[in-house]
């Protein structure tokens, strides 16, 4: 959550509140002790930026026996401070907009419901895809492998070189292009790959299964756009409808790939 953690500064967030924030939006409540753990930072440090945080209804407050919890409040209160801060850059308002939306869907997890996360430019399309190396297994992707190409190849090399290094094995289905064929046609065998019939028009939204989540990342000129959901049903959905698809293609071997 770097670039969240970026933006909630430049709302005027403090470092330290910034920390707390992020903290509880990843998990359900929190007693004081367990905050203090987690920022290792001091109890005075800690309770000024609660005390903060509460007092612009950021967060909530709830006493259990002698006990104090601390929650987050919905995300999207943080628009008030959009308003008062009067925006007048649309972009500025867009990337503060995308952190709000991802933070819902982090505080959706929290909630015990899917979580959905929005990002949007090559930094937020790296995050997305970043988040596969979590994968606790293989990951089954669909590429455009075209747009992968053209827009951010140097960053998916960087990618790859990490996805190799923790020996996460992929699995992938691509449009059958001659770019696809050519790329693949010596890769390092710890991806396997299968193409979808030619006749079949090309998607243009990359896919990402694993663990308990999917992610999408639309790579265009115009457009790059990056959503992550959290959620073991809708993951196994699609899990289960790669694998259908997947046992209908037939391998791509080196001597189909020249």
């Amino acid at each position: 959550m770097s670039h969240i953690h970026k933006i909630l500064q430049s709302l005027n967030f403090s470092p330290v509140e910034t920390e707390i924030y992020l903290i509880l939006a990843e998990n359900e409540k929190l007693n004081v002790s367990a905050i203090i753990e987690k920022t290792q930072k001091s109890r005075t440090a800690v309770h000024t930026a609660l005390n903060a945080l509460l007092a612009k209804d950021f967060i909530l407050y709830e006493k259990v026996g002698r006990e104090a919890f601390y929650s987050l409040a919905h995300p999207h209160k943080l628009y008030g401070l959009l308003e008062e801060k009067k925006l007048d850059d649309a972009r500025q308002y867009e990337d503060v907009s995308s952190a709000i939306n991802s933070l819902v869907g982090s505080y959706q997890l929290t909630q015990n419901k899917p979580g959905v996360r929005f990002f949007e430019g090559i930094d937020g399309i790296m995050e997305v895809i970043n988040d596969s190396l979590k994968a606790k297994g293989e990951i089954l992707t669909y590429l455009d492998v075209e747009a992968t190409q053209a827009y951010i190849s140097k960053e998916n090399k960087e990618y790859v070189q990490k996805r190799l290094e923790l020996g996460i094995h992929k699995r992938m289905i691509a449009p059958d292009t001659d770019m696809t064929r050519e790329r693949y046609r010596n890769y390092n065998p710890n991806i396997e790959v299968r193409l979808m019939p030619a006749h079949i028009k090309p998607f243009h939204t990359s896919v990402q299964i694993y663990n308990n989540s999917i992610s999408f990342s639309t790579i265009q000129e115009e457009k790059m756009i990056g959503i992550l959901i959290e959620d073991a049903n809708i993951a196994q959905l699609h899990k289960s409808v790669f694998e259908f698809v997947w046992e209908s293609l037939p391998p791509l071997t080196y001597d189909d790939a020249i």
